[in-house]
């Protein structure tokens, strides 16, 4: 078989790719928007984004309870607004995560070395509200806190050394320290968005590895394609081998276009120096392979082409989730985590993850893949047995 007629297999699919709608949004359309999507809502890390909604009654309206509000409103966590009607109807319909009520003496009471007290408000139960509670009573006790060590502080001149050094644990009894520890990559925007992109590409080949192969004789039994093969002296090996070139180009064409996609949207994948992307293409070209075998061992058992387009949706959906391919999986059960860690494209997707995000050797990722490799091969080589066989039948009975 020339080269040429290879290449003409890949461009025959290719072009089937763009002509049917069902391959072209499972293949090219639903990875892009994925990645969009998944960008867009998890892109950047958590801790950033955390806020409460505090609704507030300030019936004091002193210059204690206005210094209050204010601190709470710089503290930048919490979005604060004013409520004239009833606390506990606002925040029971789910319009505010806390209500703060501030009663009228509270500014006198502080000033005359009373006791004052406000009102929280917050649904129980309901973990945001009762976190926005549990947040917002520390920092009301911080904010008594510092009050009283600054009106320690001001008395200062008048008190004993003793009685000062009293005051000031009975105001404070326990202070932090504090160390800012710089997080690993994958806690930066740039390295989530990496960890998505590497997702992303692993189940495009999923999908796409098992569209390509799955249908193979079906489709081309349909088109006629089957016959004119059979009662020529091509090969049957090398019409699997054209097969199998299609889906790499398709599956490289794609994965071109996340990787872009990926760039735009804020991945620093060009950090990543030539010999690992090198590597990476290497390990994803073996996930490919083993994903197309396995839709070569189901092919010969598919009678039409809208079984096989169930048949690889009933497989790569689930997979990309319980797989540990779209989940980290460290997030699976236990159970599922037994799947992920033998099923060879989620064990390869995790090795270059490693690489990328967290800084593996090339050689540490083929050792840790060397399973996953090994089954591939094997599984194409069964690909191959079954599919030449399905040639054999369909050549004695067209």
């Amino acid at each position: 078989m020339p080269a040429s007629q290879y290449l003409y297999e890949v461009y025959i699919y290719v072009k089937s790719i763009f002509r049917e709608r069902q391959l072209l949004f499972w293949t090219i359309v639903f990875p892009l928007v994925y990645l969009s999507i998944i960008v867009a809502v998890f892109g950047n890390p958590g801790g950033s984004n955390v806020s409460f909604s505090i609704a507030i009654q300030d019936l004091d309206n002193s210059t204690l309870s206005i210094t209050l509000i204010d601190a709470i409103r710089n503290a930048g966590i919490y979005r604060v607004a004013y409520v004239n009607s009833s606390l506990e109807e606002v925040i029971r319909g789910r319009g505010y995560d806390v209500g703060l009520i501030i009663p009228r003496g509270f500014g006198e009471n502080l000033t005359t070395a009373n006791q004052t007290y406000v009102s929280i408000v917050y649904v129980s139960n309901l973990q945001s509200s009762e976190a926005a509670k549990s947040s917002l009573e520390s920092f009301i006790d911080r904010f008594g806190s510092i009050y009283v060590e600054k009106i320690i502080e001001i008395a200062r001149s008048y008190m004993p050394v003793e009685a000062y050094r009293y005051a000031i644990f009975m105001a404070k009894p326990i202070s932090s320290s504090y160390t800012e520890v710089k997080g690993s990559y994958i806690s930066t925007p740039e390295g989530r968005k990496t960890y998505y992109v590497i997702s992303t590409i692993g189940f495009m080949i999923l999908y796409s590895g098992l569209f390509t192969s799955v249908g193979s004789i079906v489709e081309a039994r349909r088109s006629g394609v089957l016959q004119l093969i059979l009662s020529s002296p091509i090969k049957g090996y090398r019409i699997f081998i054209a097969r199998i070139i299609s889906g790499i180009v398709s599956i490289s064409i794609t994965s071109t276009a996340i990787i872009l996609l990926g760039i735009a949207l804020g991945a620093d994948l060009y950090r990543i120096p030539a010999y690992i992307w090198i590597a990476t293409a290497l390990l994803l070209l073996v996930g490919a392979i083993g994903t197309m075998g396995l839709g070569f061992i189901i092919a010969p058992f598919i009678r039409t082409s809208e079984a096989a387009t169930a048949i690889a949706n009933m497989i790569a959906f689930p997979t990309m989730f319980l797989g540990g391919i779209t989940i980290p999986k460290f997030l699976l059960p236990s159970s599922l985590q037994i799947f992920a860690n033998i099923y060879p494209l989620s064990r390869i997707v995790d090795s270059i993850r490693n690489i990328a995000i967290y800084g593996w050797e090339t050689t540490q990722a083929i050792q840790y893949s060397a399973p996953a490799i090994a089954a591939s091969i094997a599984i194409l080589v069964i690909g191959w047995i079954l599919y030449r066989r399905a040639l054999e039948k369909a050549l004695e009975n067209p």
